[in-house]
């Protein structure tokens, strides 16, 4: 998405959800989307296995006082 994409897509979104958003907050906030999908771009690039993606490993702890392999009902 180039910049006016981007201001397009969080004006939108603001109008969407009925958030009171100016001009001037629009174009920074656009700003730090249009930077953060280049930081995502960057991380799609890197060339990875399953072995070393982190999500794929990932294995949450059980709930406090909850039993391993137990549904709590």
């Amino acid at each position: 998405m180039n910049e006016a994409d981007t201001l397009n897509y969080v004006q939108a979104s603001a109008r969407a959800l009925d958030l009171p958003l100016g001009a001037a907050r629009a174009q920074r906030v656009a700003g730090h989307l249009q930077r953060t999908a280049q930081l995502a771009q960057l991380l799609q690039d890197i060339a990875m296995g399953p072995e070393q993606e982190l999500a794929e490993i990932y294995r949450p702890a059980p709930f406090p006082g909850a039993q391993a392999g137990r549904n709590p009902s």
